[in-house]
Formats: C-alpha cells, structure tokens, sequence
C-alpha cells in the first residue's frame, strides 16, 4: 500500500476548499457511532453534545462530548492499514459497554468528519470499519479496526424483489424520503403499513415488473 495513504483521504471539492481557507468560523468536528447489535455509542470529539443526521435512517441524534482521538497504523506489508480509536478510560464509562458486550469485537465503528455550517446534511468524510480487539488501561480505552468484512456485506448491494420494498431496512432515510409522523413501515406496497399508507408510493423500492411466478429452470437435453 502507497505509504502516506489514508482510509480517509478523500474530501469532496468542496470540503477542500473548506478546509484550506486561512480563517473560518465553522469548526470540524469528528464523530464516532459505535454500533453492536442494537447497541449505539455516539461521541463527539468536542466540549459540547453535538447533534447530527448521518443520514442513516436514525434521523437526528446527539453525539455526548468525550475525549478521544483517531490513529491511523500503516504496515510495510501488503495489509490492511489499522484505525486505532483511543479513549479515555477515567470514568470506566467504554470499559462498561465492552465488559458487557463481549469486547465489542465484531462492533462496526462508525466515523464521520462534518462541519458544523452543516450539521444535519452529508459528512464531509465517512468511513466504517470493524473493531478486531480492544484493549484497556486505567487511563485509556483502545479500539483496534480493521476494513469491513466482505463476509459481512450483502452482494449485490440491494435485492430486487417484486413486492417487498428494499429502502425499509433504512425508514426515513434519503431513498425512503419519508417524513411524516408513522412511525413504521412494513415494506409492502398497499399494506396496513405500507407506502400508499404513507403517501409515498412513488418511493416504493420494489420492482413489480420482474413478476412473482418463481424461477425457471433451463437445461440442454
């Protein structure tokens, strides 16, 4: 891997033009979701909460201040670079999710860098990896990541099914674009909760032209 290489390099043009001015007045902010079943840790690396839309169907939610930092470990071998999450241990408040949840290993850790003239549109950056190991003192909590498993990835991306619509997993988010006052949604096109209960049926991420007469099966005699 090309030395000086970062997981998190890429910036949109217009971030970079951002983050290049001599002087601004919207600071960047670096926000961690960790995630472990249903289990979510939001953290802000700042001295106040911070409220942001990762646009992850979760809507609005409150990143706690809290004091850590993000290292990035590079190997002279063709591996992988480590993302080291090191935080501080003083309160025992991490330690307390990873004694009850197993080490956390397995968690996806969930990283976004935003600025704060634009606190409920995309992350400036984003990036996701799996935390492999965790290691505790009594003044520092250490999160050892690596990539996302490919194992873990639904491939293809998206199922195309005639009557299931695939935006449910991720309700109220931007193919969703849903934003009343229902508060679930069954997938379903004209169910009891479905999109036509929605008045958002032109959203319905399903594909009914694909039929649902099962498969067929071709074979040379």
């Amino acid at each position: 891997m090309a030395a000086g290489y970062s997981p998190m390099a890429v910036l949109s043009l217009a971030a970079q033009q951002d983050k290049s001015k001599l002087a601004s007045g919207d600071a960047w902010i670096l926000l961690l979701d960790l995630v472990y079943d249903s289990l979510h840790v939001r953290l802000a690396r700042n001295i106040e909460p911070i409220n942001f839309d990762a646009g992850d169907g979760n809507g609005m939610q409150t990143y706690q201040p809290f004091n850590f930092e993000l290292t990035i470990e590079e190997s002279s071998s063709a591996q992988l670079p480590t993302v080291i999450i090191s935080a501080s241990n003083v309160m025992r408040i991490l330690q307390g999710y990873i004694e009850q949840y197993g080490g956390l290993a397995g968690a996806t850790a969930n990283l976004y860098v935003y600025n704060t003239a634009h606190p409920a549109g995309e992350p400036d950056l984003a990036y996701s990896c799996t935390v492999m190991k965790t290691d505790c003192t009594a003044a520092v909590v250490s999160l050892s990541c690596s990539a996302l498993s490919p194992m873990r990835m639904l491939f293809p991306k998206h199922l195309y099914r005639a009557n299931f619509c695939m935006w449910v997993s991720n309700y109220k988010g931007k193919q969703c674009g849903y934003t009343g006052s229902i508060t679930n949604c069954d997938g379903t096109y004209d169910g009891t909760h479905g999109c036509v209960a929605h008045s958002n049926a032109q959203r319905f991420g399903a594909f009914p032209g694909i039929g649902t007469n099962g498969i067929a099966i071709a074979s040379q005699l």
